[in-house]
């Protein structure tokens, strides 16, 4: 391949994609509510019993309709001090040292 065919093969990559970029429609404006359907690659939990139940299955599928009031921070999932709250604003201090 010369040096003429490589700048003209780039030129015409260039125009495609711009002329791909170009034909992309707005993006939609997000709806709300519906239905969401989702796979879980597992058999059917034993029950949705979130507090008596462990399986795989039976956490993906309950654990959205379950809060988790105090959690670990999930952006320092490491650290033993750092932690997160569903329903509050500011998590409590401690006092009298802890």
């Amino acid at each position: 391949m010369n040096v003429t065919t490589g700048v003209l093969a780039a030129g015409v990559g260039v125009a495609i994609m711009a002329a791909t970029m170009a034909a992309r429609p707005p993006p939609e404006t997000p709806k709300r509510g519906g239905t969401l359907t989702y796979l879980v690659p597992a058999d059917a939990p034993p029950s949705f019993d979130g507090h008596r139940e462990g399986t795989f299955a039976t956490v993906h599928s309950a654990a959205p309709f379950y809060s988790e009031l105090i959690r670990v921070d999930l952006n320092n999932p490491s650290s033993t001090t750092d932690f997160g709250c569903d329903l509050c604003t500011a998590l409590p201090q401690p006092t009298d040292n802890g």
